[in-house]
Order: C-alpha cells, then structure tokens, then sequence
C-alpha cells in the first residue's frame, strides 16, 4: 500500500507541475493528456486538480508509515483511519475517470494510473480491516524497516525521473475529431479573438502563431496575398501560440500586441513584430509602440501589469486541447452553409500561396467533407514546391497532429529545437571552404528576391518552403554550407538555416558534411569578402 501511494504520488507531483502552464511540455502515453489539462475540470477552487492528489497520497503514505511505527491504541487507531481516507480517494478517482470518459470524451493516462493507484490501494485497504487482529499490536521493527526502504528506493527512483520528465517531455497529439463539436470550437475561435474581416465571411483562417518565429513571418505573405485576393470572402482570427522555451521574448511580445488591440492597433503591431522579430525585447516594444502611434502611458501600463498574460495563457491552453505542436499552424474552416458542424482544414508550417488559395477556394466552393480511411487530419498540407497545388490540398475531418512523425521540420517547436542540430560555424571557416578546392555548396535558404539583391558567389538559392523536396537532390558527398541573412540565423532553433540543416541531417545526410554559417551574409560583407548580385 506504501509502495501504491509512492506511486500516486508520483503521478500527481507530475501532473501538479504540468497543470501550472500549458507551455509545459508534457510527456503523454495516449492522446488526450493535453485536451483533459485544457477543460475548466483541471482546476478546482482554482487550485489544480492534481493538488488533492498530492494531499491524499501524502496523508495516506503519513498514516501508513506513523502506523509502523505506533504500537498498541495509537497504532490500531491510524489503521483504522486508512480505509475511509482510500474510499475517499476512490470516490473521487471515480468521478474525475467518469468526466474523462462521458463528459470531455478524452484519456489522459497519467490520471488512469493515478486512479488504478487508488483503488488497488482500497481494495487492499478493506483486505486489510478484515484480516486485522482484534487485539492491540505491537510495534513491529521489521515492518518498519522495510517501509524505509520503500521510501528510500522511491526517492533514488523517482528523483531523477521526474527531472527526466520535467526536461524531456513533449506535446502529445491530439485525436483527430471529425466534424469537430462545440467545446472544441468554441476553443478555435473566443469571442474577444483578434479577427480581421467579418463574421459573415465564408471561411475563417485562424492562425496560432509566435511573434518571433521566423517561419510565421514567412507564412505572412501567403496570407496577405490571400486577404487581398479573397476580400470579404475570408476573415483572420489570430491566436497567441509563444514557444517561450524557443523564444524567449515571444510571450512579451505577445502581451504587447494584446496591449496595441486595447487602442485599436493589434493587426499593425501583427505586422511590425513580424518585420522587427530580431529584437522583441521591452524596451524594443516600448520603441516599437511610437511606431504604431499607441498612447505610451497606457501602453506601458498595460505592459508592465502583465495583465495581459492570462489571455496568451488561454490561448496556449487552446492550442495544446487542439493539437498544434508548433508555429505556425492554420486552420480553415467555413463559416456558413453547412447544417453540421464544419470540418477543418489544417496547414502546419508556412504554407506556399498556391496551397492555402487551392484549400480556401475549396471550401469557398463546397463543404468538406469526411472519406472512409485514415482522419484527413493526418494529411499535412506540405508546402511542396514542384506539386501541383491541388495535390497539396489535405481537406481535414478535425483537427490532428503531424503524421510524419514528430514535428515537421518547417514548423518551429520546442521538440524541433531537441533534435540533432547542424554545426555551425563563423566567417574565418566559411571563407576558408569558400577558397578551398573543391569548394564547399553554400546554399542560401532565403526567398529569392533576397538572393537576387545579393548573395555569396556561386551560392545555389533553395527557399526554405521549397527545401524539403530539393533536397533530395542534393549530394551527400560534398560538404554543404547552408546560409541566410545573419538575423539570428545561429541563436533561433527556428531559423531557415538550421531548420535545412536539419532536413538534411533526416534524410542521412553527413553530421560532418552539413553546416550553418552562422553570421550569414552580414558577417561576409562585413568580412569585405565578395558578394553577387
């Protein structure tokens, strides 16, 4: 029973750590941990949930281990107080496993243990009240060597796990819905969500995106090609999605954009923080507020309150409960002429024009509907650069996660930022494969117009949303260089250069053979080495 309640412990310690962010990564056996930390029942009188657990486990493992150590009156008195702490326990197991699986329709396997913890340890209390001796017991030396042992193994066990998971989690994928309900879109969508457009538009983009994630302001040009092509037709919902444990200076910057909204000035704080996403620091965004003509005193206010700090929070809470793993992630949905809820359409990472106009013109067309087979969530719309755009178009039944395993290498995620990453290296090493023979392929990864304005000579132009299928190409015998302007190109994990890098190190590419010049073009003109034009 000890051992049991060691367990439970365990279990709740986690899940208590992990209910205190969403931005917590969380490591889940099965698919529902992160919807069931998203639902109003994570919270109690507005202490997580968990929390109880840990007060009942600690209770219990007191009362057991005191028992050992008590003898006659005080010890039978202890043993009789642990049956009706475990049926409380297994009481409220009971109810909170009946919420998962009839009210919010997910499993977390975390709570599963916590509960199956609870009632063994109930069935082996009442063995317990029915084979204990009438008389008064003795203390019994044994028996309490034998608990301290269980507490010792525990601690060496279970210390050095929870660091391990503290560190090593990720964000589990969420199952697919088709034609999602409700409470799930009622989290796509809040009601004091950023939209730009109207509510009677046909289709709805809704993207969750992070301020200083290059890859979103990659994807910013698709989008406002389509807000210009489309009109009316479509409206932007924007949702805060800040990966802190990538970008420090997100979270911030997504307060302050929520502080720009407050004076009507939220989607041209979108466009700057975009543009400026090299610096977000405070004193940045206090700078970048005269810009965008904001009152300063209400402003800064507002930005040092961190007010604003709960309406990101939620937003991540949503994100999580609806499987977006990274940034960007859109989802598209149509907003009118169907009698049943509308599927999604989903789109993870940057997406190409020719790929976001083909899905809204689909579903400006006709409804979207669901097929027999694998959830159409599963089927990435991958921003291919030699496939036709209709072939790239992935109509998703709900929403899901990434089916390519893990996170795709274009969208920027904490589990991104852990995977095998390609060296890097300064100006003196890249002019030094530069003048060796035979010189190195530097790649520049930067969009073309970049590329045309200048670049390193001889350098091959591959844009980074055009990268994962020409890579193929490439030779895995020749050392390769891979390059972008300089702007963070060795601090950010999300950056085009080292988000290539690690495509390349996927397809088996040589760890040896693959690197990021850090300082970029910058650092070569400043080198006074040659640039072409």
């Amino acid at each position: 029973m000890l051992a049991l309640a060691l367990a439970g412990l365990f279990v709740s310690l986690y899940l208590s750590w992990e209910y205190t962010s969403p931005s917590h990564p969380m490591l889940c056996l099965g698919t529902g941990c992160d919807f069931v930390r998203a639902s109003r029942y994570a919270h109690f009188l507005g202490v997580p949930t968990p929390f109880y657990g840990v007060v009942f486990y600690v209770l219990l493992g007191l009362l057991i281990f005191s028992g050992s150590l008590s003898s006659g009156l005080m010890r039978r008195r202890l043993r009789a107080m642990v049956l009706p702490l475990a049926s409380a326990g297994l009481l409220a197991s009971a109810f909170l496993t009946g919420i998962e699986a009839f009210v919010l329709h997910h499993w977390c396997e975390w709570c599963l243990g916590s509960a199956a913890a609870a009632s063994l340890i109930f069935l082996i209390a009442v063995i317990d009240a029915l084979r204990a001796p009438v008389g008064l017991e003795p203390c019994r030396r044994g028996e309490t060597l034998a608990q301290a042992l269980v507490l010792i193994v525990a601690a060496a066990l279970g210390t050095p796990l929870f660091i391990h998971l503290v560190h090593r989690g990720s964000f589990s994928a969420a199952p697919s819905l088709v034609h999602p309900g409700p409470a799930a879109l009622a989290r796509l969508i809040r009601p004091d969500s950023e939209a730009l457009g109207s509510p009677r538009s046909r289709v709805t983009i809704v993207e969750f995106g992070d301020f200083e994630c290059p890859m979103c302001a990659l994807a910013q040009a698709s989008i406002e090609r389509a807000l210009a092509q489309y009109g009316r037709n479509i409206r932007l919902v924007f949702r805060q999605f800040p990966l802190t444990s990538v970008h420090p200076q997100a979270e911030k910057a997504a307060e302050a954009s929520l502080c720009a909204a407050a004076q009507g000035r939220f989607w041209r704080a979108e466009r700057l923080f975009y543009r400026k996403q090299a610096d977000l620091s405070v004193p940045a965004l206090e700078r970048y507020a005269a810009e965008l003509q904001l009152m300063p005193g209400p402003f800064q206010a507002c930005l040092a309150s961190g007010n604003m700090s709960k309406v990101v929070q939620r937003d991540l809470a949503d994100g999580r409960a609806l499987g977006v793993r990274g940034t960007p992630t859109f989802f598209i949905l149509r907003s009118r002429g169907n009698a049943r809820p509308p599927a999604i359409q989903t789109i993870y990472g940057p997406p190409q024009y020719a790929v976001l106009s083909a899905m809204i013109q689909q579903a400006l067309t006709r409804p979207v509907q669901a097929v027999a087979g694998p959830p159409l969530a599963n089927l990435r719309a991958r921003p291919s650069g030699n496939s036709h755009p209709a072939a790239a178009v992935s109509p998703a039944a709900g929403f899901g996660g990434n089916p390519f395993g893990g996170d795709d290498p274009l969208t920027c995620s904490a589990n991104e930022a852990r995977r095998a990453q390609p060296a890097e290296i300064r100006t003196p090493a890249a002019r030094q494969l530069f003048q060796h023979r035979p010189r190195a392929l530097f790649i520049d990864v930067r969009p073309a117009s970049d590329y045309k304005r200048g670049h390193i000579p001889g350098a091959l132009n591959i844009p980074i949303e055009a990268f994962e299928p020409r890579s193929a190409a490439l030779s895995r015998r020749r050392t390769i260089v891979l390059y972008q302007g300089g702007e963070g190109s060795g601090e950010d994990a999300c950056a085009f250069s080292r988000a290539a890098g690690r495509i390349l190190l996927a397809r088996g590419f040589s760890k040896l053979k693959v690197l990021v010049y850090k300082d970029g073009l910058r650092g070569w003109h400043q080198a006074g080495l040659p640039i072409q034009k």
